[in-house]
């Protein structure tokens, strides 16, 4: 059975399969770094963790690129109350960003790429953009014509009556209401010069200056949040295809779904929002990875302290089986005792991957781990046969828990 995965775009179960160069290039849209890391983050990166790990572990060569937004107007704001320089307080919370993802065992993105550091990248693309007649310069800065771009709104399931509605970075200077910035000009603060005058990139050149730069023009996965459909990663779309008339811009598109607390989105105005670094004070880095593999990652999810404290003893469960196995003795146990454990781990495995690969679904996938170590515990009670069947036992459920960095 192939890997199938539930593709955003499409909107339906499509086969994953490598580029030509046999590679799986993957973007995660990463955190604009003016605050500290939140268990919605955690969600996230948690999630394409698991599912990169997956990928590894069916053989698959994968280069994993995640961005740090470190120009933002949220970032700028912060700076003001706190009357600080913009780059020092992105630069703090990049560091406690990279420090929340070690803690959680996220140690395999091969690169984490700076907004900052691709200003002449992002002014070539909107050079180009208004080249092809698809972007426009006002007394406040450059956008993009939501109306050139026909596609627009396909990601998010819109039509171009309902964009129309919307009002998006509100700008007496724009054409449409739905048109989005690619510079925004300022008058003194964190900026660049360019050929429209001092200023900053919008957010959605940033991401699309970066993936393009590293992956090429088209590449194979783009994951995020799914508050990030709109208009972000459909402002990305817009912007790669009409520079470079390529379609797709992305082969394959994967969200992971809303996290909330007592029945509300987490969100900094509500207070509701509960950090990395807190909830590591009271739950392990593996307890909290099990309990987000415990939900499908499309599937909305709310956080609640019944769950992670279930969480907790279900792994304590399963860790102690499985020392319970590694701590019996081998012996020179009949055939069908090798065989028999063998059997065991293979079906455990069969089932695994099967689960795997209906679009990672990690609660399933989990539920025959935890179930293999409680067999392995009972096979072990009477002896085990030969010590080259359990050493199998033990390489291949460790493989399998390593998907989810709980061991």
């Amino acid at each position: 059975m192939p890997l199938r995965v539930y593709d955003s775009f499409l909107r339906r179960m499509e086969t994953l399969t490598p580029s030509r160069d046999g590679t799986l290039r993957v973007f995660v849209c990463g955190p604009t770094v003016y605050d500290y890391a939140h268990l919605g983050h955690a969600r996230t990166y948690i999630s394409f963790d698991i599912i990169l790990r997956y990928l590894t572990f069916l053989g698959h060569k994968v280069r994993y690129l995640m961005n740090i937004t470190d120009i933002a107007e949220s970032i700028v704001k912060r700076a003001a109350e706190l009357k600080r320089d913009p780059f020092d307080i992105a630069r703090e919370y990049e560091k406690a960003f990279l420090e929340d993802m070690e803690s959680l065992r996220i140690t395999n993105v091969e690169r984490y790429e700076r907004a900052s550091a691709y200003i002449p990248e992002m002014i070539a693309q909107v050079k180009g953009l208004m080249n092809k007649g698809v972007a426009y310069e006002t007394e406040t800065g450059v956008y993009f014509e939501v109306k050139k771009f026909p596609k627009f709104g396909q990601l998010s399931g819109q039509s171009q009556e309902e964009l129309g509605l919307r009002r998006l970075e509100l700008c007496s200077s724009k054409r449409n209401a739905e048109d989005f910035s690619l510079w925004r000009r300022y008058e003194r603060g964190l900026g660049w010069d360019s050929p429209w005058g001092y200023g900053r990139p919008g957010w959605h050149i940033e991401d699309t200056a970066i993936s393009m730069t590293n992956f090429g023009e088209t590449y194979d996965i783009h994951c995020g949040a799914s508050e990030l459909i709109f208009p972000h990663h459909e402002a990305e779309i817009a912007q790669a295809e009409a520079l470079t008339g390529k379609s797709p811009f992305v082969r394959f598109w994967l969200h992971t779904g809303l996290l909330s607390v007592r029945g509300r989105k987490m969100s900094k105005s509500l207070g509701n929002v509960l950090r990395i670094r807190d909830a590591l004070e009271t739950y392990t880095a593996a307890e909290l990875r099990y309990y987000f593999a415990s939900f499908h990652y499309r599937q909305p999810m709310a956080v609640s302290n019944t769950g992670l404290r279930l969480a907790k003893h279900r792994l304590n469960s399963m860790v102690k089986n499985f020392q319970a196995f590694l701590k019996s003795k081998s012996g020179t146990g009949a055939a069908s005792q090798d065989k028999k454990l063998m059997t065991l781990v293979q079906r455990a495995k069969a089932i695994f991957v099967r689960r795997m690969d209906n679009d990672f679904d990690t609660p399933n996938a989990l539920r025959a781990l935890t179930d293999l170590s409680y067999r392995l515990s009972e096979l072990a009670k009477p002896g085990l046969g030969a010590e080259q069947a359990k050493r199998y036992a033990e390489r291949e459920f460790r493989k399998m828990a390593d998907v989810f960095g709980i061991l």
